[in-house]
Protein backbone atom coordinates (compact mmCIF):
# COMPACT_ATOMS: atom_id res chain seq x y z
CA UNK A 1 0.00 0.00 0.00
CA UNK A 2 1.51 3.40 -0.73
CA UNK A 3 1.55 6.32 1.53
CA UNK A 4 -0.05 9.23 0.00
CA UNK A 5 1.82 12.48 0.88
CA UNK A 6 -0.11 15.38 2.03
CA UNK A 7 -0.18 19.20 0.30
CA UNK A 8 2.10 20.60 2.92
CA UNK A 9 4.41 18.01 3.02
CA UNK A 10 4.77 18.26 -0.29
CA UNK A 11 5.06 22.05 -0.73
CA UNK A 12 7.54 21.73 1.99
CA UNK A 13 9.55 19.04 -0.13
CA UNK A 14 9.30 21.42 -3.22
CA UNK A 15 10.53 24.43 -1.20
CA UNK A 16 13.34 22.32 0.21
CA UNK A 17 14.38 21.52 -3.43
CA UNK A 18 15.59 25.13 -3.23
CA UNK A 19 17.39 25.15 -0.53
CA UNK A 20 19.50 21.85 -1.32
CA UNK A 21 20.26 23.55 -4.49
CA UNK A 22 21.59 26.09 -2.86
CA UNK A 23 23.66 24.11 -0.57
CA UNK A 24 24.92 22.10 -3.35
CA UNK A 25 26.48 25.52 -4.81
CA UNK A 26 28.77 26.11 -1.96
CA UNK A 27 32.62 24.91 -2.37
CA UNK A 28 33.82 25.20 1.16
CA UNK A 29 32.74 24.69 4.52
CA UNK A 30 33.17 28.57 5.15
CA UNK A 31 30.56 28.71 2.17
CA UNK A 32 27.84 26.54 4.00
CA UNK A 33 28.23 28.69 7.00
CA UNK A 34 27.87 32.22 5.02
CA UNK A 35 24.70 30.20 3.59
CA UNK A 36 23.35 28.98 6.57
CA UNK A 37 23.83 32.75 8.52
CA UNK A 38 22.33 34.58 5.42
CA UNK A 39 19.30 31.46 5.84
CA UNK A 40 19.08 32.25 9.42
CA UNK A 41 19.02 36.20 9.00
CA UNK A 42 15.89 35.73 6.34
CA UNK A 43 14.22 33.38 8.44
CA UNK A 44 14.00 35.81 11.39
CA UNK A 45 12.87 38.70 8.78
CA UNK A 46 10.46 36.66 7.96
CA UNK A 47 9.10 35.56 11.05
CA UNK A 48 9.31 39.26 11.96
CA UNK A 49 7.36 40.49 9.57
CA UNK A 50 4.28 37.77 9.87
CA UNK A 51 4.50 37.27 13.67
CA UNK A 52 5.96 40.78 14.56
CA UNK A 53 9.00 41.00 17.09
CA UNK A 54 7.74 40.27 19.98
CA UNK A 55 5.79 36.78 18.47
CA UNK A 56 9.54 36.11 17.12
CA UNK A 57 11.13 36.25 20.56
CA UNK A 58 8.16 33.95 21.91
CA UNK A 59 8.97 31.57 19.15
CA UNK A 60 12.59 31.38 19.74
CA UNK A 61 12.25 30.79 23.28
CA UNK A 62 9.95 27.79 22.95
CA UNK A 63 12.46 26.27 20.34
CA UNK A 64 15.21 26.61 22.53
CA UNK A 65 13.64 25.65 25.91
CA UNK A 66 12.15 22.47 24.53
CA UNK A 67 16.46 21.35 23.62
Amino acid sequence: MSEQINPIERKMATMMMVIDTAIQCTETPEDQLMLACAMMQRTKEIFDCILGEEGTKRMIKELIKDE
